[in-house]
């Protein structure tokens, strides 16, 4: 979903206007709560950095890894930040239990049709 606080961003994104930010990281937490637009942040959240972006039919695709070294947690939501910092889109997802000294790939589509 795409949140309030990213909605101007993601306009000024589309529009090409310099004040528009770019993604750069995916964040995770622990909310299973349904987002809506009002969200602004994730719940016990661990950040991120996009290491790379698909392009698929239909689909842009954000990536990024949990590495062996970060905390376990049971995943239930996903989202967007953009360079300014503020979360553009929020997910909740099936519950991932992230166990410690494992690697997991993270990946956020966001639908363009």
């Amino acid at each position: 979903m795409v949140l309030a606080a990213g909605k101007l961003d993601v306009e000024r994104l589309m529009s090409g206007d310099p004040a528009g930010k770019k993604f750069v990281s995916i964040v995770v937490g622990t909310s299973g709560t349904p987002p809506t637009e009002a969200d602004t942040t994730i719940t016990g959240s661990l950040v991120k950095s996009i290491i790379s972006v698909n392009y698929l039919t239909g689909f842009v695709q954000f990536n990024a890894t949990l590495d062996a070294g970060d905390p376990a947690m049971v995943i239930q939501e996903i989202g967007l930040v953009n360079e300014d910092g503020v979360l553009c889109y929020r997910k909740v997802i099936p519950a991932v239990n992230k166990v410690a000294g494992t690697t997991y790939a993270l990946a956020y589509k966001i639908k363009v049709q």
